[in-house]
C-alpha cells in the first residue's frame, strides 16, 4: 500500500511503504539483481565505508580503462566476483576485504576518520 502526501500546492505524490523499500532494497542487493546497489541515505556507518571502496575500486577500472576482466585478475578475484564489487553488493565484504583489494589498487591509499 503506498503513502499518500500532499504537497503544499495541492498536487498529491505516493511513497511506498517503509517495509516495502526495506523489501526492495533486499531485493536489489540480491546478486540475482544485474546492477548496482544503492544503499540509503541513513545507513550505518560501516556500509558508507564499504560503499565509498568499491566506488574507487569502480574509479580505478574506468580511469585505468581496465576490462572488468582485467580488474578481477589486478586484484585476485574471479569475474563473476569483481562485478559484485563493482555493483555495490557490500553486505558480502567486510572493511577489511574491501579495503585489500583498494590498496591493491592504490598502494599508497590513505584513510582519514573525522569526528563531526
Amino acid at each position: 500500500m503506498a503513502r499518500k502526501i500532499e504537497l503544499k500546492d495541492g498536487s498529491i505524490v505516493r511513497y511506498p511503504e517503509e517495509k516495502d523499500l526495506k523489501e526492495i532494497l533486499k531485493d536489489l542487493s540480491s546478486d540475482d539483481v544485474v546492477g548496482s546497489t544503492v544503499i540509503p541515505k541513513n545507513a550505518p556507518e560501516s556500509d558508507k565505508i564499504k560503499y565509498k571502496l568499491c566506488s574507487k575500486i569502480l574509479e580505478y577500472k574506468l580511469a585505468k580503462n581496465l576490462s572488468q576482466k582485467e580488474l578481477a585478475e589486478k586484484i585476485g578475484l574471479d569475474e563473476p566476483e569483481a562485478s559484485r564489487v563493482l555493483h555495490y553488493k557490500i553486505e558480502r565484504y567486510s572493511i577489511e576485504r574491501l579495503l585489500g583489494y583498494a590498496v591493491i589498487l592504490y598502494p599508497k591509499l590513505t584513510i582519514e576518520v573525522l569526528a563531526a
